[in-house]
């Protein structure tokens, strides 16, 4: 379970909005945010976005009300393959990842 989002550096995450990865703090559970960068994050509640590529994020929220945090990540070893990750967004105000 990877605990870092990797830098999306594929040429068409030019086109896609989602906020810096260094704002998000992640464990092996939960995603902390702020506000303003959980509205950044595109929502593919129902679906998966197109593009495949590693970094990109969007989120996801259940039936249940729970936001997840979910990304592609580096498959070790693959280039021809990304992998799917998630955790349970928690949004906390003031927060700063320094």
């Amino acid at each position: 379970m990877s605990n870092v989002i990797p830098p999306m550096t594929n040429s068409l995450g030019n086109y896609w909005k989602q906020p810096n990865p260094a704002n998000i703090t992640i464990d092996d559970t939960h995603a902390m945010m702020t506000r303003s960068d959980y509205e950044l994050l595109a929502d593919y509640s129902d679906s998966v976005p197109s593009g495949v590529y590693v970094g990109k994020m969007w989120k996801a929220v259940a039936p249940s009300g729970k936001a997840f945090l979910r990304w592609f990540g580096v498959v070790e070893g693959r280039v021809d393959m990304c992998s799917k990750n998630q955790r349970e967004i928690l949004i906390v105000e003031g927060f700063r990842n320094d």
